[in-house]
């Protein structure tokens, strides 16, 4: 079976991608707006519906007849955790302030929530089965520091016999055309500053549930690099066969926890492979929701030829992203770390 080289240790951009550490064989196939919710029209009869029937009432609005909460600060870029108020210019007898984070799904009681995740958020005041309109105010977050943890479709050196003679995300054409890169350029257009390190997850996708592994590995960059953002893009190297008998969703969990729990404020974006690895897959689609992170569906390019790196003759090279899937990998990442 052909070995590929992987990068194993820290890489910074700053402001460029800068390359450190030694490498290390794997197996690579293995603004602010108001929004103003209006209740949908009451169809009649004859009015052209082809549902035939009592037509139930629309669902109470307005009924407070009150402004909405106001947001303090009134939506725009800010960095993750910044504390957010709202403040009612009435607040009736028995009413309370309400927001939701899901687009009016669900409601969350309380005048002051922080900025996890980007999107529109609402407000509004209820009081027992009466509310208010809902205001509307938009988040973009920025970032300071990101970790990615990946394999050589984050990174990957020259193997001249292969035909592969970059040092970037195989099979990307260029540095710039890679994922890694892509994503860089879009968070540094929010934060100019901002840190990217690379480490390979490489050992946890082969080595995971055996007794000479240790989750502990990741602990020193974590500590080192104070990651604000966590990009997990792994998955490729994880052998099917052995994802029951090694317990591959407690490992899975362990990390989640390991990654989300160390010590700052961090938002982890979790991917599944561009591989077809069900068994793995459905396992990190399961944990991540289950922990509420935030999961990207890499579904869409598995098995899509348009996706990958035909041109080249070895099938380990040719079986990694070209530039169409490497950017529809960081399309779809940045639609989550958004």
């Amino acid at each position: 079976m052909k070995h590929y080289f992987f990068i194993r240790k820290l890489v910074v951009l700053v402001p460029l991608l800068v390359l450190i550490g030694c490498t290390k064989d794997y197996p690579s196939l293995d603004g602010p707006k108001v929004v103003v919710v209006t209740p949908p029209a009451a169809t009649t009869p004859g009015s052209g519906s082809s549902t035939a029937g009592p037509v139930a009432p629309p669902p109470p609005f307005d009924t407070l007849k009150v402004s909405p909460p106001r947001f303090s600060p009134d939506g725009g870029t800010f960095y993750l955790s910044t504390p957010v108020r709202l403040t009612a210019d009435t607040l009736p007898a028995g009413a309370v302030i309400e927001y939701s984070l899901d687009n009016g799904s669900s409601w969350l009681t309380g005048d002051q929530f922080t900025v996890l995740s980007g999107g529109t958020i609402l407000s509004r005041i209820r009081a027992g089965d009466k509310r208010s309109i809902s205001r509307g105010a938009s988040f973009s977050l920025y970032y300071k520091r990101m970790l990615i943890l990946g394999n050589s479709i984050m990174s990957h050196g020259p193997v001249p016999d292969l035909g592969w003679f970059n040092f970037n995300g195989m099979a990307a054409s260029a540095p710039e055309k890679d994922f890694v890169h892509l994503l860089t350029g879009r968070l540094r257009a929010l934060y100019p500053p901002i840190t990217v390190n690379l480490e390979s997850g490489g050992s946890f996708e082969r080595d995971f549930g055996t007794a000479a592994y240790s989750l502990d590995e990741f602990t020193p960059i974590l500590q080192r690099t104070q990651p604000d953002l966590i990009v997990l893009r792994i998955g490729e190297n994880i052998d099917q066969s052995l994802v029951a008998q090694r317990n591959f969703e407690k490992q899975y969990r362990q990390l989640l926890d390991l990654l989300a729990n160390y010590g700052q404020p961090v938002r982890l974006v979790c991917t599944t492979s561009v591989w077809d690895k069900p068994q793995s897959d459905a396992i990190v689609r399961t944990v991540t929701l289950e922990k509420g992170h935030a999961l990207v569906d890499l579904s869409p390019l598995v098995g899509q030829r348009a996706y990958f790196a035909s041109q080249y003759k070895d099938p380990g090279v040719a079986a990694h992203p070209n530039d169409a899937g490497m950017q529809r990998i960081a399309d779809l990442i940045w639609e989550k770390i958004q």
